[in-house]
């Protein structure tokens, strides 16, 4: 069997002259032979068959039938040819638009670079009829080979409508009357099969074009295709052991009453079971069905024979006899699983057949013929033609050989459930019938969702672009810049034009849009519209004109539907299978529209296309391809847009969105720049690469901020040249934020970072609080930071981590000074001795943070309290303590605390006065702790009723309470005790470690109150320590001749008494009132010592009362 081709057999005028004249092939010519006849409208015709069944070839005889070449046919082939003759016109399909092909045919030479329109190639057809009949032929006979090429290619570009001209060729043809035009078709298949991946719209538009070609199917009854394939096979029965003869024909006579054959199969096929060796006779009609189902283009029953495919008839034949025997239907699984798979996936079988081989690799075969019995079934089920039933008696035929086993083996896989019975006509299967009717569900979900609006508007709104990321710019200058793009209907484009977008530093770097038309008219009027509008775009968007998407609309529709038989249809709970084959049409269905839709919807990979993108900066459109060149162009654009961005080559920090870890590191990094600014790599391990090293090598070091000077290590601002980071435009940026509204106004850091994220800028969320801390760090003399109007004279670790989670919070003020208040400043810093850290300039924060580390750190509670200040130092520690702002303290605030004017463009008459005010107040501020110590060591000695130096009034204190401690057990007089006789505090430790005890506070956090509450258990707690004393007299050593106890008596029994200790006081007083009082005595006698006892009464009385009081 040769391979015949029409164009150039037609030129041999030997080639059809041993044609055979078959029933199918008589039958065919008896049909269009007819049409040849005067104003027949039966002239357009489609001659569908598989492939090497034989159509080119009859196609070759009709043409010489039409002709009238009478000698170039067989006898039998003479007697169709009538009086009228047609010229014939040939041509074989290609991958091409039809209307090529159709020119070709009638040798029309078409040289222009467009497509021809329809109605050319119509005008070329009558004028062929015409010439034809100037040629004393009837009319023009134009028949086409291997249209199903020029179909695929339609179905591929539906957009050109091949199909049409199609249907205007066979109206053509049945309305040509006298001037009669036929035309005939060969097609592998019917013509819609052709539009399986095509919508369902689409697929009804080419089932109607079908429908006016008459159809003429061209295939062999199987009793004629098996005395071909006996013929091919040419088996030497005469050498073929007798078992096996037998067995064939026992086998043909049982698949001929089982029907497999048909129900008018011929009885000369028992003749044929033996020559067909060593195909089993159940498998010819298997294979006859997988070769027409599954077969595609190139494969044919006979190609199958020749072939040595693994699996393959071939293969199987190149076995020892005794070992291969017959090729059974089980074979012929194998041979499709092993190579018609990819045809399988692509059609509606293959969910049967994923359940299939699910089976099979989660079943245990246990023997051959358990597996022959599943591959049988498997088979037959893959087809699911009626004819063709997987009943047990016929897969037992199929197996063959050894009948009890292979019934055995049915019963078991019964029993386990790996196959079921599906009724005795339908047979065996390895699923459960499915409950749910999914050709009728989908229909009803067509015509549910056919009235969802503007099919363009659901195409655009079920696209998920990817963004566009030009990774060449982001290798340059670190930042991973992206462009959005959405796809919008071309209808919406007036709409669009009335909301154009701007670049704003939360979203996208760049805007991209494609507009889609629905089909060419609504292209062109866009494609006006942007013409005329694309001026008005603003910078960062482009926008472009897709190609028409009819056709990706209608493959829409098909998901949408499938998608609505999903989520709507209940039976589908309850069956797995029809689940997984719905599962299966919607993925199929995505994939139709992405081919459809030809890349438009993934831009960033080249699909062969090109795209024409206006811009508001191009003087006219820029046509670019897909791809590259578009991320090429995309990259170019940043560059020219962000010019400012900086470089930073750290994807840890510089992103949007940075990680935990990042975040971690920015915030030990910025607390070492607070911390130890003066100390190499900031005080950080050289030795451990942490992720907060990584950031300052790469930005504090590489970009020239952290430099060794003469002086140490400190934070500057870089040179031009010395400017690796590129940082420099970004700190010039907040500067002239800050200045912007005027000096000295609070700027809310938002501000700061929505101007950083701007273009030309475009600086990353994860990157720009560490770049204010940069510009803090390198302008710590200007720049002042405030924490919901409260200045911050220091940025710690925990400062910026809430500086990060809650910028709204914070504010950010440029301090700059002019004459008059720089020479103020320069007036009080000499005054308060403060120095600044840059010798070479004098900022008001340098004065600033030593006053704030002043009221805020170095002076304790009590003097931030106390209300034992004057009036002015009150007012000054007012002002401290209130202070928001640094220029309005210095400058307003301080100066009227000291009595003065605020500081104004005069100036003040006498900046040194305001100087020694503020340094006075400072100091009584500073020394109010100090003398509350004082005073408190004051309250201790006159307490204990000594009258001496403070040093030596507490070594009396500290002795005399260390011989009480060791006597007393009552826990508060021990307690005070054991605080009085410690000896290693200093002094001041001393005094705070008694006040502690007695106010139960510490002296530090005292209030005014305090210390009145401590002098009041002072006096308790002393009275109670002399008391206690008085009575221990005379128990110990130190007591005996350093004091005495007086004690009078009066008559009626009342008595006075009291512990004179004198070595807390001064000899010399004693002494001097001693010799006063001696003078006395000698002087009055008994009455001057009646008089110094009812002194002494009354002295000792009044000190009762005045404890009793307390």
């Amino acid at each position: 069997m040769r391979s015949v081709h029409l164009e150039r057999d037609i030129e041999d005028p030997r080639s059809s002259q041993a044609y055979i004249l078959t029933p199918v092939a008589r039958q065919a010519l008896e049909r269009i032979t007819a049409s040849f006849r005067p104003n027949s409208t039966q002239r357009a015709w489609r001659i569908a068959g598989d492939y090497g069944s034989g159509k080119t070839d009859f196609a070759l005889a009709l043409a010489r039938v039409a002709k009238g070449a009478k000698s170039e046919l067989p006898r039998d082939l003479g007697r169709f040819i009538g009086q009228a003759t047609f010229q014939p016109a040939m041509a074989t399909g290609d991958s091409e638009p039809l209307g090529l092909t159709v020119l070709r045919a009638l040798n029309v030479p078409w040289e222009a670079k467009r497509r021809p329109t329809t109605e050319e190639i119509l005008s070329a057809v009558r004028a062929a009829v015409t010439k034809a009949r100037k040629q004393k032929h009837a009319g023009l006979i134009l028949m086409m080979d291997e249209l199903g090429k020029n179909l695929e290619y339609a179905a591929r570009n539906p957009e050109f409508d091949d199909i049409f001209l199609l249907q205007r060729l066979a109206e053509e043809a049945c309305r040509s009357g006298e001037k009669a035009f036929i035309v005939v078709a060969m097609l592998h298949q019917g013509v819609a099969a052709y539009a399986a991946g095509l919508d369902s719209a689409s697929k009804r538009e080419w089932d109607k074009v079908s429908g006016r070609f008459e159809e003429i199917i061209y295939a062999q009854p199987t009793e004629q295709v098996a005395t071909l394939l006996a013929a091919t096979l040419n088996v030497r029965v005469d050498r073929m052991p007798e078992v096996i003869q037998k067995e064939s024909q026992v086998a043909m006579r049982t698949a001929l009453s089982a029907g497999l054959y048909g129900s008018v199969a011929a009885e000369s096929l028992l003749d044929l079971s033996a020559r067909i060796f060593p195909l089993h006779p159940t498998v010819l009609p298997v294979l006859i069905r997988t070769m027409r189902k599954f077969g595609q283009n190139e494969r044919s029953l006979f190609s199958f024979i020749s072939s040595c495919e693994p699996m393959g008839l071939q293969s199987h034949a190149s076995r020892k006899l005794v070992d291969a025997g017959h090729y059974r239907i089980s074979n012929v699984f194998d041979y499709v699983r092993s190579n018609l798979l990819p045809t399988i996936a692509a059609g509606s079988a293959f969910t049967h057949w994923g359940v299939i081989e699910a089976i099979l690799a989660s079943t245990p075969i246990e023997t051959p013929e358990e597996d022959a019995v599943l591959k049988t079934i498997a088979m037959l089920s893959l087809l699911d033609v009626p004819d063709l039933p997987s009943t047990e008696e016929a897969v037992m035929l199929a197996v063959g050989n050894r009948r009890g086993a292979t019934a055995k083996a049915i019963e078991k896989l019964r029993a386990r459930g790996v196959i079921y019975e599906r009724g005795t006509v339908r047979g065996l299967c390895l699923w459960p019938h499915t409950s749910v009717n999914l050709d009728e569900s989908f229909a009803h979900a067509l015509e549910v969702t056919s009235n969802r609006g503007d099919g363009i508007h659901g195409l655009c709104a079920h696209l998920q672009s990817e963004p566009l990321v030009p990774r060449a710019y982001y290798a340059h200058t670190g930042t991973l810049r992206y462009a959005d793009v959405r796809i919008f209907p071309a209808s919406e484009l007036g709409a669009f034009f009335a909301n154009l977008p701007a670049l704003n530093g939360r979203g996208a770097d760049l805007n991209v849009y494609v507009a889609l038309p629905f089909d060419t008219k609504q292209h062109n009027k866009a494609q006006k519209f942007l013409a005329e509008n694309a001026t008005k775009l603003p910078e960062g968007t482009y926008i472009s004109l897709g190609w028409t998407q009819s056709s990706a609309v209608k493959a829409m529709a098909d998901l949408v539907a499938w998608k609505w038989v999903r989520d709507n249809v209940p039976q589908l709970s309850g069956d797995r299978y029809a689940r997984e084959e719905v599962t299966r049409q919607i993925k199929l269905a995505e994939k139709n529209v992405r081919d459809k839709l030809g890349g438009i919807d993934n831009l960033a990979v080249s699909n062969g296309n090109s795209l024409t993108w206006h811009c508001c900066q191009a003087n006219s459109p820029l046509t670019l391809a897909t791809g590259r060149e578009l991320l090429t162009f995309l990259g170019e654009e940043c560059k020219r847009i962000y010019t400012d961005t900086p470089r930073i080559l750290n994807e840890l920090i510089n992103r949007r969105y940075p990680s935990s870890a990042a975040v971690g590191a920015r915030t030990k990094l910025v607390e070492a720049m607070t911390t130890s600014p003066d100390k190499p790599n900031l005080g950080l391990d050289i030795t451990k690469r942490p992720p907060e090293m990584a950031l300052y090598l790469s930005i504090l070091q590489h970009g020239g901020f952290h430099v060794e000077t003469q002086t140490g290590w400190t934070f500057r601002v870089p040179k031009q040249r010395d400017d690796h980071c590129r940082l420099l435009p970004a700190l010039g940026l907040i500067t002239r934020t800050l200045q912007e509204k005027g000096i000295d106004v609070l700027i809310p850091l938002p501000d700061v970072f929505e101007a950083l994220s701007l273009p030309p800028f475009g600086i990353r969320e994860g990157l720009q609080p560490f770049i204010v801390a940069i510009y803090m760090a390198t302008h710590h003399q200007r720049v002042a930071l405030y924490e919901d109007g409260t200045y911050l004279h220091e940025v710690g670790g925990e400062a910026f981590l809430r500086l990060m989670k809650e910028p709204q919070y914070f504010h950010l003020q440029y301090c700059e000074l002019d004459t008059v208040r720089a020479e103020v400043l320069n007036n009080l810093m000499t005054q308060l001795q403060i120095n600044p850290r840059d010798a070479s300039r004098t900022d008001i924060l340098d004065l600033i943070r030593p006053l704030a580390v002043f009221i805020s750190r170095e002076i304790p509670e009590y003097a931030r309290k106390t209300h034992t200040l004057s009036a002015m130092a009150s007012s000054v520690r007012r002002a401290l303590l209130d202070a928001r702002e640094p220029v309005k303290l210095i400058f307003t605030t301080l100066p009227e605390a000291c009595g003065l004017p605020p500081v104004g463009s005069g100036g003040l008459k006498n900046p040194e006065t305001f100087a020694a005010i503020l340094k006075t107040a400072l100091h009584e501020i500073r020394t109010a702790y100090p003398n509350l110590i004082q005073r408190l060591s004051a309250s201790l000695t006159a307490a204990f009723k000594i009258d001496i130096a403070v040093p030596n009034a507490r070594e009396n204190i500290i002795d005399r309470a260390a011989q009480l401690g060791a006597a007393v057990t009552e826990p508060t007089l021990k307690a005070f005790a054991l605080r009085l006789s410690d000896k290693k505090l200093d002094h001041r430790g001393w005094v705070e470690s008694i006040a502690n005890l007695l106010a139960r506070k510490s002296p530090e956090r005292w209030t005014d109150k305090d210390e009145a509450e401590f002098n009041h258990q002072l006096e308790l707690a002393a009275a109670k320590f002399l008391r206690t004393e008085m009575v221990l007299i005379g128990t110990t050593k130190k007591l005996n001749g350093h004091a005495c106890r007086i004690a009078l008596t009066k008559s009626d029994g009342t008595e006075m008494g009291d512990l004179i200790n004198w070595d807390g006081m001064d000899d010399a007083r004693i002494k001097t009132a001693e010799i006063e009082i001696q003078n006395i005595l000698s002087q009055h006698g008994r009455y001057g010592m009646a008089a110094a006892m009812r002194a002494i009464w009354e002295r000792l009385e009044d000190e009762s009362n005045n404890s009793k009081k307390l």
